[in-house]
Parts: structure tokens; C-alpha cells; sequence
């Protein structure tokens, strides 16, 4: 599933630029949530913990993201920040009511750490019924770009 464009939450913007988020040595997770959460998410959030409404069931837990990397763009003077297109496998239930994914710097515990962005995967909420997967792909042209 392409995933929309990827929206950068303006305080992420800030924490890039003071350091708190350093997007070639941080780890970062992925996180599904409901259409419920997506108040929360147009407004200028900071921490995890102020989305909610994360889906549940299907063995479900948020992803570490692999292959996070800064790379030249399609033009020159560009730079793509992109990471290995995340799996996650419905294994013991339905995953259901997937609407957003979230991206946000790691802290170590799996429900805390800094908002980075977010994007919507569907116009409505789906299921991944047991035994399938959902496999997030990344645009070629990065989760974004800096010009």
C-alpha cells in the first residue's frame, strides 16, 4: 500500500533544527492508528502519547524502521530522507481499523518518544485479517525531501 504524502509535524521541524531529532543516527518506529486519531494529528503535537488511538489486535506492535538514510534526490541540490518500506503481519488476529501511520523518534519504550510525521494510508479505515500483511511503500522519492 503507497502511503499519501508524508506531513511533518511543525514541531518536528524544530526539534530537527535544535538536535532532539538527529535523522541520521536516531531510531525511529511506525505506528497504525484509527480515523479517530486524526484530530489529534493535524495539530501541533510533540510526543507520542498525545496521538491515541493506536490499532490494536493481530499481534500488532509498532515497527523499528530499517534502512533510515539520507540520499541525492531525483534533482540536483536535493537530499531524501527514506527508510526500507515497513511490513507488519497480522499474526495472531485481525489487525483492524487501520487509517494513519505514524512515524516518530524511538525512546526506547514502545508508546513514547518525538513525533517526526505522518500519513494518511487510506481514505477509510481497513483490516488485515490474520496471516496477511501490510506492507507500507514509500514513495521513490523519499518520506520526504529537502530542496
Amino acid at each position: 500500500m503507497a502511503a499519501s504524502a508524508w506531513t511533518i509535524f511543525d514541531s518536528a521541524k524544530h526539534k530537527i533544527g535544535n538536535g532532539d531529532i538527529d535523522l541520521s543516527s536516531n531510531t525511529f518506529r511506525l505506528s497504525l492508528h484509527r480515523t479517530s486519531a486524526s484530530a489529534n494529528l493535524v495539530g501541533d503535537i510533540t510526543i507520542f502519547t498525545s496521538v491515541g488511538d493506536q490499532c490494536s489486535g493481530g499481534g500488532y506492535a509498532a515497527v523499528t524502521l530499517a534502512g533510515v538514510a539520507w540520499t541525492a534526490g531525483a534533482s540536483a541540490g536535493q537530499q531524501k530522507w527514506d527508510v526500507t518500506d515497513p511490513i507488519i503481519t497480522a499474526s495472531s488476529s485481525t489487525l483492524s481499523a487501520v487509517r494513519y501511520a505514524v512515524i516518530r523518534k524511538s525512546a526506547g519504550a514502545t508508546t513514547s518518544g518525538l513525533l517526526l510525521c505522518y500519513a494518511a494510508l487510506s481514505t477509510a479505515e481497513f483490516n488485515v485479517t490474520t496471516g496477511n500483511t501490510l506492507t507500507i511503500q514509500m514513495a521513490a522519492t523519499g518520506v520526504f525531501t529537502l530542496t
